[in-house]
């Protein structure tokens, strides 16, 4: 066997693998999702998935969006990658402990917040930043087996606990505390056993070569990193906030429900972006922009069919108290497809290291979204942020799509996008044209997907794009 078809086989495994993991946790979350509706109230979800944006947002924070530095430094410290990688654990664990010095002392001073919430929230924050840049590790080196191993493993150990936790909760107990602790432990033993592990096998963590190159590149994506997190979290906490909690349990669940489909591209992107930065560092733009066509098509097929089908996912998987959340579906979808979309571009912008632009352009669409959600949010409550998310996230694909052509005129014309954007607006029109109609949504849903899926196999598009 060449080394070609070495390179094919490894990327059709690694495909395999990652769609694998990630549809595991989807399915997990997805179908634990009856068992957290039905023990938790709409209130106390709304408030444990609203500690897990804060959690979104610190894990930046306290680990200064070093993980983002790994798929450069991978190219540039190839041979040293251990030692790069016991760097930045080493200068993450001082700025955790730094900031969570910071962040108590001012909790005492300025807040009346629950201690236990706050130290939660900062120990899992720093330890799920560590689990994230090891599987940014292992994407790069493209292992597979570990990569999806350290993306189902913690995550079934969570639920299994939650749930055994909170059914042993007392009604007057807070039961969100069940959902929320078992989080912070399952990370923190994870996270101290990749920390210590690193340390001893990088025996580097105070290299100040490291640290100027991982700071260089990662400071301003901490601004890109809070925005993005602003744009996918913001939301649950303004309508928490402006609006009231269960209303952000309705949204949550299904914003969650609308991500499913994202476990099938999370595999396309994670062997996506070694093999477009070994593509681009050959030149060989022609192949890419072939590539990418396939690439926006498959999401487009896999989202639209969850559009058409969620309404009674969400009336199956829920209680009577989530189903006006069922017409915050449509949009939702087509903002996670926005989001799949603009990380095309964004991948470009990593590559030629334009980080501040990226963290610039990304601010400019969080910026919109929080603003839009101020003046709508509090009048129309979780529907109008739906909404105000589709927009954001155009937003956010337009200003990156405009720089990455700036940077690279020959990669991703954006008539490549414009066609799946077209067919998606169709489709959310129909969708809630039929929305009452469910026997034609899902006879649609599911003609599509077969004659899709045939022609698939016929063309073997799928299997020539992988490979």
């Amino acid at each position: 066997m060449n080394n070609t078809s070495k390179k094919n086989d490894k990327n059709i495994k690694a495909s395999a693998f990652y769609m694998v993991g990630n549809l595991f946790n989807k399915a997990l979350a997805f179908f634990t999702i009856p068992i957290f509706t039905r023990l938790l109230t709409t209130s106390e979800y709304g408030i444990a998935q609203t500690y897990l944006s804060w959690v979104s947002i610190l894990t930046l924070i306290v680990g200064l969006s070093l993980g983002n530095s790994i798929r450069t430094a991978y190219v540039d410290f190839h041979d040293d990658i251990e030692g790069y990688m016991s760097s930045i654990f080493g200068l993450s664990l001082l700025s955790f402990l730094v900031s969570s010095a910071l962040i108590i002392a001012g909790m005492f001073i300025f807040g009346n917040i629950d201690i236990i919430l706050v130290i939660c929230c900062l120990i899992q924050s720093y330890f799920q930043f560590v689990a994230t840049a090891m599987t940014t590790k292992y994407m790069m080196k493209v292992d597979y087996i570990r990569k999806t191993l350290l993306l189902a493993l913690p995550n079934l150990t969570i639920q299994v606990i939650a749930i055994f936790t909170i059914m042993n909760m007392h009604d007057g107990d807070k039961k969100y505390f069940g959902y929320i602790i078992p989080y912070a432990a399952v990370y923190m033993v994870v996270g101290i056993y990749f920390v210590i592990s690193s340390f001893i096998r990088g025996k580097k963590p105070l290299n100040k070569l490291y640290w100027k190159y991982a700071l260089t590149y990662s400071l301003p994506l901490i601004f890109h990193g809070l925005s993005l997190v602003l744009l996918s979290s913001s939301d649950r906490i303004m309508i928490t906030n402006l609006y009231n909690s269960s209303e952000a349990g309705v949204y949550s669940l299904i914003y969650n429900l609308s991500m499913v489909a994202m476990a099938v591209t999370a595999s396309l992107e994670a062997v996506w972006v070694p093999w477009f930065t070994r593509k681009l560092m050959t030149g060989e733009k022609s192949t890419i922009n072939k590539n990418i066509t396939k690439y926006l098509e498959i999401a487009l097929v896999l989202m639209l069919c969850l559009m058409f089908v969620a309404p009674e996912i969400v009336k199956i998987m829920a209680t009577k108290q989530y189903y006006s959340g069922i017409y915050m579906i449509p949009p939702l979808v087509f903002a996670s497809y926005e989001m799949y979309m603009y990380t095309v571009y964004v991948n470009v912008e990593y590559y030629y290291k334009s980080t501040k632009y990226i963290a610039f352009n990304t601010i400019v669409a969080a910026i919109t979204n929080i603003v839009l959600n101020f003046i709508f949010v509090p009048l129309y409550g979780g529907m109008a942020a739906c909404f105000t998310t589709v927009i954001s996230y155009m937003v956010s694909f337009l200003m990156h799509s405009k720089h990455s052509r700036k940077l690279d005129r020959e990669l991703f014309p954006l008539k490549q996008f414009a066609v799946p954007t077209l067919i998606f607006i169709i489709a959310i029109i129909i969708a809630y044209l039929l929305m009452e109609f469910w026997i034609v949504r899902w006879i649609i849903a599911i003609v599509g997907f077969i004659f899709y899926a045939a022609y698939a196999l016929l063309t073997k598009r799928f299997s020539n794009f992988l490979k």
